[in-house]
């Protein structure tokens, strides 16, 4: 799938998950650090890989659902991803301030190292974590992930934590 497909497709299904909603909508920025550690399928004495990353991210947010665009990158590795996410159990801590999530991901990313013989393909996979509200415009985001990658061999799987600082406007 090419990257424009890839974009459009991200657009429509952002588009339409927001669409039919009449509820309140708390659109947002953000900026990311990510820990990423890269599994390789079948390579004998190639051993995993950490990646340290920054990005930025958009998206908006209901009070059940949260939909966002996320880029960020290093010198070896780049990826554009859009992430749904259901927010469960709002009211478990008994503070609003506190509100686990259980999300998806659709992804596309570039990595360069001396094992990688194809540097582009795509990822998907789950994440959870904890959205923690500092004011009424910004939250802190704690989350992990776990990413099945395609067409980047030997790469097979990315997994990891990611801590976001996100500003609502």
């Amino acid at each position: 799938m090419s990257v424009a497909r890839s974009l459009l497709l991200m657009n429509i299904l952002f588009t339409l998950l927001y669409a039919q909603q009449d509820t309140e909508q708390f659109p947002f920025i953000g900026i990311t650090a990510e820990t990423h550690t890269i599994d390789f399928s079948s390579v004998a004495g190639v051993p995993k890989e950490k990646e340290n990353s920054f990005g930025i991210r958009y998206g908006k947010q209901t009070k059940e659902w949260r939909t966002l665009f996320a880029f960020s990158g290093n010198d070896g590795l780049k990826t554009f991803s859009m992430e749904v996410d259901k927010i469960l159990l709002d009211g478990l801590f008994g503070m609003p301030e506190i509100r686990p999530y259980l999300g998806a991901t659709l992804g596309y990313l570039r990595y360069q190292n001396d094992t990688v013989s194809d540097n582009s393909g795509h990822y998907y996979g789950g994440n959870f974590g904890f959205l923690l509200y500092a004011t009424d415009s910004v939250d802190l985001d704690l989350s992990y992930h776990y990413h099945s990658v395609s067409g980047v061999e030997p790469l097979d799987t990315m997994r990891g934590a990611s801590l976001s600082l996100h500003y609502f406007f």
